[in-house]
């Protein structure tokens, strides 16, 4: 049979450190938080009737408490691992009687409460099932900012097999709520219904990879099940999936599962993703989450051409491109370490367009007059020619860097292949026999590299935005 005693607890908010006060400061996919100090209050004696009592004395033989703050829709007995989402789980110290929570504010929410007779720690609650000896809810509150204080009541239910019936007396289907007078407490003791929900859950991307250069990624996923596991879940959200929807991977029941799975990351590029699993049984208990994280690294910006002469052309030793390089648009391509550096001919124009046919490009400049005018030093812009055509097309610059003026003699219009025999690219759009913007220098032009506005440069360095596998 099973018996009740009544736990009180004093709800004092306070700020929590994480926020500003109040929520207009907050960033808008935020929920404003208290954290709150519960202490418990026991009271041995009950409002039925012919309930027996319970003492402190005997509850202190407990010395793990679990309070869980979860949604108040959520239905816990004693299977304190099968709910859907929580809003906060802790362990009460025992000796003070108290914990603190952190809650959202103005959500309908219930605090429960789950004693054990050993000294657990959460992984240990949480990596596997434990025997609960008393169990409780409170009925569903909400606080909000001006909330100083709130007491709320947990009628304590014993498990059956965990203690001894102090009086012989049957309990009335009225203490029990359980109908025809049964001493049923709403937990199974035959052993037929299962509550308890996969365990030893994991999940790894790419084997642990830092990094993924791609969209498509490659899971490892594992779970165990006293009974089996039947499905998985896996997402980008940390939301928890509802037994019913869509997204549930079924598989067939096991006690031990294990498998790679293929999975589609969001596009976003250089950011961390954290991809999180779920598993379920045939009883439609569902796990905790697991969760892996990766960062996404899908583009970058890969050196295609350089030119640099450390001294600024001045010890008779110029760092400048070969002929043949206008042809074949190569130089040093192995080893992007050499003063001359250049790889485009080796490139496949196809890996490099975007959606729109568009190949995006970034040069940068330096030395000589350049360092001393102030000018930017670098220019980024997409055009739908490439680089090796000898017109350009459809060029758009990205930001400003005040070399787009329009003027034919110095200005920038991409780059193409140059008419002048000293270039090997210019940014003159192969129209006006100019080769300002020159990437790629055969001679030098008043002691240096033609650069842009006009300027003579030392170095250059040219850049293509690239899938992080090319």
């Amino acid at each position: 049979m099973g018996f009740k005693g009544k736990l009180h607890w004093m709800i004092l908010v306070m700020l929590s450190l994480f926020l500003l006060a109040g929520c207009s400061d907050l960033e808008p996919d935020m929920q404003d938080t208290r954290t709150v100090s519960l202490n418990m209050d026991f009271h041995g004696k009950s409002s039925s009737r012919s309930i027996s009592s319970v003492s402190a004395a005997e509850l202190s033989q407990y010395n793990t408490h679990l309070i869980l703050a979860i949604p108040s829709w959520e239905y816990l007995t004693s299977s304190y691992k099968n709910f859907f989402s929580s809003f906060a789980q802790e362990l009460m110290n025992t000796v003070d009687k108290k914990v603190s929570l952190e809650i959202p504010l103005n959500t309908q929410m219930k605090i429960f409460a789950f004693l054990f007779k050993e000294n657990y720690s959460m992984y240990e609650l949480f990596s596997i099932t434990r025997e609960v000896g008393y169990y409780g809810e409170s009925q569903p509150f909400s606080i909000d900012a001006q909330t100083n204080n709130l007491s709320l009541g947990i009628s304590l239910i014993q498990v059956p097999s965990t203690g001894n019936d102090t009086d012989g007396d049957t309990d009335t289907a009225e203490e029990d709520t359980v109908t025809g007078g049964s001493n049923d407490t709403g937990i199974d003791t035959d052993g037929e219904d299962d509550t308890t929900s996969p365990s030893n859950t994991s999940i790894s991307i790419n084997s642990n990879a830092d990094n993924a250069t791609s969209t498509s990624v490659m899971l490892s996923i594992s779970a165990t099940d006293s009974v089996g596991v039947t499905g998985y879940y896996v997402s980008e959200s940390s939301t928890a999936p509802a037994n019913n929807v869509s997204g549930w991977v079924s598989v067939t029941s096991t006690t031990s599962y294990s498998a790679n799975v293929s999975f589609t990351l969001s596009s976003v590029d250089n950011e961390s993703k954290t991809v999180f699993a779920w598993f379920k049984d045939s009883a439609g208990n569902i796990s905790l989450a697991t969760s892996d994280s990766i960062m996404a690294v899908y583009y970058y910006w890969k050196l295609i051409a350089k030119q640099v002469d450390s001294d600024s052309f001045t010890d008779g030793t110029d760092e400048l491109f070969l002929s043949n390089a206008r042809g074949t648009f190569l130089e040093n391509e192995n080893d992007p370490s050499q003063s001359t550096f250049m790889s485009i001919g080796n490139l496949e124009k196809s890996n490099y367009a975007d959606t729109d046919e568009r190949y995006k490009f970034k040069l940068l400049w330096g030395g000589q007059a350049l360092d001393s005018s102030g000018i930017t030093k670098e220019v980024t812009w997409t055009q739908t020619s490439w680089l090796t055509e000898s017109t350009i097309t459809s060029f758009t610059e990205i930001g400003t860097s005040g070399y787009v003026t329009g003027d034919y003699g110095q200005g920038f219009f991409g780059l193409a292949k140059s008419t002048r025999n000293e270039c090997v690219l210019d940014g003159d759009g192969s129209s006006h026999n100019y080769w300002w913007n020159c990437a790629g220098a055969i001679s030098k032009h008043n002691g240096g590299i033609p650069g842009p506005l006009g300027k003579i440069a030392s170095s250059m360095y040219l850049y293509i935005w690239s899938p992080s596998n090319l």
